[in-house]
């Protein structure tokens, strides 16, 4: 997040009844509480010291000390209550709960406490500011893939596959359920493919729970390759589907810098490649070559037919 003013002055709003609640707090805290550098904590305090009602005496600026690496307020003037969330927060949060509970249907304890959170969420702002629409997910299915994910069970799954047009039946070992553009996605190990997959849960038409997974397959070490991409800001739509497999992402001028760790590089290919222009391979270099003879191969394959 870029740390304009707005930024700035919306975390001094933050800090001041923060410290209230922790007199004493230390300055590493605080940074850490506020996802920022120490240097940037002094310099807020900083400002806090400059702060104050109008008039601007030393009667009415906010009363702080800060000294030896811990920092308290004697005299908040009127910020001594946290800000209000504002609409768009709320919907946020609010969507988090939900997916959070769609997630938790085998836990009662967990859902009960989020359904409990959910109920003060909708009911602060305005009347009806937040309102749950009912889930369009299979609930049966997510509960039976949580419950397989916690039991470190195998799945099988009968799935549609849109790319191929049919319904085949798979073997999996769940790693994890997430979100994405309004989506429920399953993570999993392919026993067949012997690689990771992605699946779209409400494609998925039948699912069980089966075995108990082995050590030999549990502690089975993967193929893992680690792969870096420059990714044309016009094609972000790659991150966005692929960010279960994204361990870090770096806004640069005309691109991000994205890198991965997979085991299919097969899949990988294909995606840079009807993603082209806009994906370029940084590294493994062999990889890069290989997308190149693809690629040659692909455009040979074009020049060679004769029109009609």
């Amino acid at each position: 997040m870029v740390d304009n003013a707005a930024n700035r002055a919306l975390r001094t709003m933050d800090l001041i009844p923060y410290i209230l609640e922790n007199p004493g707090v230390s300055i590493g805290r605080l940074a850490k509480q506020f996802s920022v550098s120490e240097k940037q904590i002094e310099s807020d305090l900083q400002l806090i010291f400059m702060c104050g009602l109008p008039g601007y005496t030393p009667y009415e600026l906010i009363d702080l000390i800060f000294e030896d690496g811990v920092v308290s307020i004697i005299n908040p003037q009127v910020l001594d209550k946290p800000r209000r969330f504002t609409k768009s927060e709320l919907v946020v949060i609010a969507l988090g709960l939900q997916i959070l509970s769609e997630l938790s249907n085998s836990d009662p304890t967990r859902l009960s406490k989020i359904k409990v959170l959910s109920e003060k969420i909708s009911k602060l702002g305005s009347s009806n500011s937040v309102v749950f629409a009912p889930s369009s997910s299979n609930s049966s299915f997510v509960e039976v893939i949580s419950k397989a994910i916690t039991d470190q069970k195998s799945l099988n799954l009968q799935y549609l596959s849109l790319v191929k047009d049919d319904v085949s039946d798979r073997t999996v070992i769940p790693h994890s359920l997430y979100f994405m553009n309004g989506n429920l996605y399953l993570s999993a190990l392919d026993l067949t493919a012997k690689a990771d997959r992605v699946f779209k849960v409400e494609l998925i038409k039948r699912c069980e729970i089966g075995n108990e997974i082995s050590n030999e397959v549990i502690n089975e070490p993967n193929s893992i390759v680690e792969v870096t991409l420059d990714v044309n800001k016009a094609h972000i739509n790659f991150i966005e589907r692929n960010s279960s497999i994204i361990t870090a992402t770096d806004e640069q001028d005309k691109c991000f810098r994205v890198h991965l760790k997979l085991s299919n590089l097969e899949w990988l290919k294909r995606s840079i490649l009807s993603n082209s222009p806009g994906i370029k391979v940084i590294s493994p270099t062999s990889l890069a070559q290989e997308v190149s003879q693809l690629a040659t191969a692909l455009l040979a394959s074009y020049q060679a037919i004769k029109p009609i």
